[in-house]
């Protein structure tokens, strides 16, 4: 009963795999974790204003959509009865598995990736924690392979097309320098789209998220980056990775370079935060403002 069933959703929206009809079709897993994810977010909300009874309704709200998910859609042990890349990345990155269910849900996640020949198949709802799902439980590799993936559907395929931005859809410009403006719907002339080609678009690029957070490795800790992590995830035969994010607090810099074997990493604290610092080696350092630079083996 917790299973999303409103008659109409997006679903996995503009999969690089079938049509409209499709993706919407997939409307009630794509609901279904969202709906789990949305609640969370309530919990979190509901407990930072010490509303505890509201608190406690949407932590068990997450829990009853979390047990339907499994029961509705998964052999109840990390396999989905219907398997789509979307309807893996989800539940592993809105936390929705236990313990060998994770592993099972990223194992089967990157075999999907794998058969794809190292291609994304997600649509707006998963492409933007793609990349998390893989890194995060144990499939860095997968993650890098599909990330410098060259032919379509991929990022660098729109670099070589000589895209400057991330488009709505990946086909948007073809090989031969041409616009795709055909319908999104399969066997219709028009389906009233237009051809629905943007050459500037949120969804696609959201995967930017990921080369802060994972390649750089900088992210918030808390509010306003008054504490904040920097953990780098180097790979992909990357050898270095620079950037800054400008905080209340003032400006945080990474920047890291593998040289001769040696991980070399310099970061910047702004006066006021503090910044957790985990090395690819899995060595550890609680760092104030200032700037800071350490080595270890690759």
């Amino acid at each position: 009963r917790r299973i999303w069933r409103f008659p109409f959703h997006f679903g996995d929206w503009c999969a690089p795999e079938g049509g409209a009809r499709d993706w919407i079709a997939r409307g009630k897993w794509v609901g279904t974790a969202y709906f789990a994810n949305s609640c969370a977010i309530m919990a979190e909300i509901a407990s930072l204003l010490d509303e505890t009874e509201d608190a406690a309704y949407y932590r068990r709200l997450r829990t009853e959509i979390i047990r339907s998910y499994r029961r509705v859609f998964t052999d109840g042990y990390g396999k989905l009865k219907d398997e789509f890349q979307t309807a893996y990345v989800l539940p592993l990155f809105f936390g929705m598995t236990d313990g060998a269910e994770t592993a099972a849900m990223a194992d089967n996640l990157a075999r999907l990736v794998k058969e794809a020949d190292n291609h994304l198949t997600t649509g707006f709802t998963g492409t933007p924690y793609l990349l998390f799902a893989l890194s995060d439980n144990g499939h860095l590799r997968e993650a890098y392979d599909l990330l410098l993936q060259d032919t379509c559907p991929s990022w660098l395929y729109e670099v070589r097309s000589g895209g400057t931005t991330i488009w709505e859809r990946w086909d948007a410009l073809r090989p031969d320098g041409t616009v795709n403006t055909a319908p999104l719907t399969k066997g219709k002339k028009d389906d009233g789209s237009g051809g629905m080609v943007s050459f500037n678009h949120y969804a696609n690029g959201a995967a930017g998220d990921w080369l802060y957070r994972r390649v750089l490795g900088l992210e918030p800790a808390s509010g306003g980056y008054r504490t904040f992590r920097v953990r780098p995830m180097p790979g992909g035969g990357l050898t270095w990775a620079k950037g800054s994010h400008l905080t209340p607090y003032g400006k945080i810099s990474v920047d890291w370079r593998i040289e001769n074997g040696a991980f070399t990493l310099a970061l910047r604290v702004p006066v006021g935060s503090a910044c957790e610092l985990t090395l690819p080696n899995g060595e550890t350092h609680s760092l104030r403002s200032g700037i800071h630079q350490y080595q270890s083996p690759v």
